[in-house]
């Protein structure tokens, strides 16, 4: 034991398999929100509340994403509700917080408690990590929901950062015929390289004619009612973009589109993989403060 202690409160089952991994380090690990699912937690102490878990703890490792209302800690597990601001109120200002996500209110109200917030999904090593679950869960929705082979399909991939970078790649692994849209000429440029098929984003309406599946990783509303209407009607639209998302999903309905948000991908298709990811992340950053 290095004599350290941390506290992993709420979230999904890769919160769990990170606290089991940074038990498996040497830290005192004392987590909770896991009443349900999470049995084998390794060397971590499950903890009656959240007050108990973050009680001594040199930094306190919150859920991606840490919320989904701005009220209540995403804690999908947990018999009883986690409030963020008895949360916080429990938080000293000499304990680190560590959340993935973190919304301005949320940085706000810390800020008011003199509390240091770091959102660990801005760890640049991290977010490539967990490109590679994420594209391979739009790869197993694709094969789920598309009433074709996705071998051969014709697959548009909006935005081309990291995860569109993975997702282009995965899909042409499978022998799909892929066009990258990016708003930037050197992210076009770059996917013309990797051999893939490339429209601006300014010709969004002609790019999304006659695709199989469109997977957008793109955080801003892009395809709109106007980009829907040119969509075909037997395309399947894959949001990847964190909420609000970039897809327009009440215009969808309408016109009778398939289109799914496929929030946290990487604690679904791969949970242990993304924990401990977390945890290098967590690792990295407490050595960046000198907490190691």
């Amino acid at each position: 034991m290095n004599e350290i202690k941390l506290a992993v409160t709420g979230g999904d089952i890769r919160m769990i398999y990170c606290a089991k991994e940074l038990a498996s380090r040497g830290f005192e690990v004392g987590f909770c929100g896991f009443d349900s699912g999470g049995s084998d937690c390794g060397d971590a102490v499950r903890c009656r509340t959240a007050k108990d878990a973050v009680k001594g703890a040199a930094a306190v490792i919150l859920p991606v994403p840490f919320s989904f209302d701005g009220c209540r800690l995403n804690a999908p597990f947990s018999r009883e509700d986690i409030r963020i601001d008895d949360l916080l109120d429990a938080v000293m200002p000499t304990q680190l917080v560590l959340a993935g996500l973190c919304s301005p209110g949320f940085m706000e109200k810390a800020d008011a408690l003199s509390l240091s917030v770091i959102d660990y999904m801005k760890d640049e090593e991290l977010t490539v990590k967990n490109a590679i679950p994420t594209a391979e869960g739009a790869l197993e929705l694709a094969m789920k929901e598309l009433p074709r082979t996705v071998h051969g399909s014709r697959t548009l991939v909006l935005g081309y950062g990291r995860v569109g970078k993975t997702v282009a790649a995965a899909f042409s692994a499978l022998h799909c015929r892929v066009t990258v849209c990016a708003r930037h000429k050197d992210a076009l440029a770059w996917a013309c390289a990797s051999g893939y098929d490339t429209a601006d984003m300014k010709d969004l309406c002609r790019a999304v004619s006659g695709k199989d599946v469109i997977i957008n990783t793109v955080p801003d509303l892009i395809m709109d009612n106007n980009a829907l209407s040119f969509t075909g009607k037997d395309t399947l639209i894959i949001d990847l973009a964190s909420v609000p998302g970039g897809v327009d999903f009440e215009a969808a309905a309408r016109y009778g589109l398939k289109a799914i948000h496929a929030l946290s991908l990487p604690g679904k298709v791969a949970p242990l993989t993304a924990g401990i990811n977390i945890a290098d992340a967590v690792c990295g950053i407490l050595r960046k403060k000198g907490v190691l």
